[in-house]
């Protein structure tokens, strides 16, 4: 992937996707390939930058029927955008590349590492789960009915309540990130809110997860107080991966945000194969049984 870094606009099967590629003078390892949740972009990830760089090279995509790519409609599903993924990895010449998928993306980049191995040295997956929670495909068809009616105001506060739990000073930063998350939500575009309604008809209508054995290492992992993808959420998945799993102190579902420090210290020392023990931000990785410690 030498000399590859800047913006790119690629296509797949006639839908435009991007990416932003950040390249590393000094990795030690192969590059990060990040893949966020449903209302995140390509620069989303750009704090992480000066976090990682030193050791990897980091690609953030927006596949098809993210941020500025093309719209994907709902029919198409998680093969299709595990498809995609590879499609940008041959493209960029990247050879192997450690995956990240967090949230929404968790699913795609799982459903890539279980097709497309050989192009998947490592994969973490954040604030994934297996099981959709109830919880959150019972507020689908209200969100649709706020959309259709312009309801921007209570969209965005169900959205919070969703996403995040209430101001807690317990949670780093969870102040700035409360604020922030609430100023998104309240400005969405109509592209945005379009986006978000077929990622939902997509889980609707399409696997989210779909169990098999993987050939890569993984990790699974959320923040301890993450009321969405839930921590037993998080451990019901690893356990059917054959995967560790932890959880972040201090930190509920955007610890990408609240924990961005320790993130990208955890990213690197899984990326380099070095021990996830005795980390002052994580809970001790649990294994289920025939699993190797990392």
């Amino acid at each position: 992937m030498s000399g590859r870094g800047g913006e790119y606009r690629l296509e797949f099967e006639g839908f435009e996707y991007l990416c932003r590629v950040a390249e590393s003078n000094s990795a030690v390892t192969e590059p990060l390939v990040v893949v966020g949740g449903m209302m995140q972009d390509r620069n989303s990830w750009s704090n992480y930058e000066k976090l990682l760089l030193d050791h990897t090279s980091l690609v953030t995509v927006e596949l098809p029927g993210f941020g500025a790519a093309d719209a994907l409609p709902a029919r198409y599903g998680y093969d299709f955008l595990a498809e995609a993924l590879r499609h940008l990895l041959v493209e960029l010449e990247i050879g192997t590349a450690n995956l990240l998928g967090t949230c929404y993306g968790g699913a795609i980049a799982l459903r890539c590492a279980q097709r497309y191995p050989r192009h998947v040295s490592r994969l973490m997956l954040g604030a994934m789960t297996g099981h959709l929670p109830q919880s959150y495909l019972h507020m689908i068809p209200q969100w649709q009915k706020m959309v259709a009616e312009d309801q921007r105001g209570d969209l965005a506060d169900s959205l919070m309540s969703t996403f995040v739990v209430p101001p807690d000073r317990g949670i780093r930063r969870h102040a700035a990130v409360w604020r922030m998350l609430s100023h998104q939500f309240r400005t969405q575009s109509q592209r945005d809110l379009d986006n978000a309604s077929d990622h939902n008809a997509r889980m609707m209508l399409h696997d989210w997860y779909q169990p098999g054995t993987l050939d890569v290492p993984v990790v699974v992992y959320t923040g301890e107080h993450d009321h969405l993808t839930t921590p037993g959420l998080g451990r019901q998945l690893a356990r059917e991966l054959r995967a560790p799993f932890a959880t972040f102190f201090d930190a509920d579902h955007m610890f990408t945000l609240e924990q961005d420090v320790a993130h990208a210290d955890l990213i690197v020392r899984f990326c380099t194969d070095r021990p996830l023990t005795d980390l002052p931000y994580l809970s001790p990785l649990e294994y289920p049984a025939n699993t190797t410690s990392v």
